[in-house]
């Protein structure tokens, strides 16, 4: 079962290359659009994305020096393919992975009202933690019922934030 606590004690949303990324979801998006499109272009993330294009470059820049895309060709345009992430951090009891999915979770707040503000009411780690319960509501060994119990969260806020990130957990 998912680990149940999600408290201010491990800082998902401090230090480090992938935990900026966590905290930039522009940035996350760019890096899970690569992700689903591999050997993409600037142009091809500036159209699908609807982001400028002086955004796109300096984010692309980042995520080629933090390790996280790569030059997937040696002409121009230059294409981009993604790596996968797994970082695993421990404090004290407390285990989070930061995954590619955590990372398309990050990314959706910037079209997803309901991810955004569940981010804003339990940040990172929350938003970790209920990326967990998401898998096992989707392999139905939970309910938004037990999420709700377990978390002390509305029924209601349980429910929004399993069918939100249905999509991460099912792609």
């Amino acid at each position: 079962m998912a680990t149940r606590e999600a408290t201010g004690e491990t800082p998902l949303d401090t230090g480090g290359k992938a935990f900026e990324l966590l905290n930039n979801a522009r940035k996350s998006w760019i890096y899970t659009y690569i992700r689903y499109h591999p050997a993409t272009t600037v142009h091809e993330i500036v159209e699908s994305l609807d982001l400028p294009q002086r955004t796109v470059y300096d984010y692309v820049d980042e995520l080629e020096a933090a390790g996280f895309i790569e030059q997937s060709n040696d002409g121009r345009p230059a294409e981009y393919t993604a790596h996968d992430i797994e970082l695993r951090l421990v404090d004290d009891n407390t285990e989070r992975w930061i995954t590619p999915e955590l990372v398309e979770a990050v990314a959706r707040r910037t079209r997803d009202d309901d991810i955004d503000t569940y981010v804003d009411r339990h940040g990172l780690d929350g938003l970790a933690v209920a990326l967990e319960y998401a898998r096992e509501y989707i392999d139905g060994s939970v309910t938004h019922h037990i999420m709700a119990r377990e978390q002390d969260l509305s029924p209601l806020e349980a429910g929004i934030m399993l069918d939100a990130l249905r999509p991460v957990v099912e792609d």
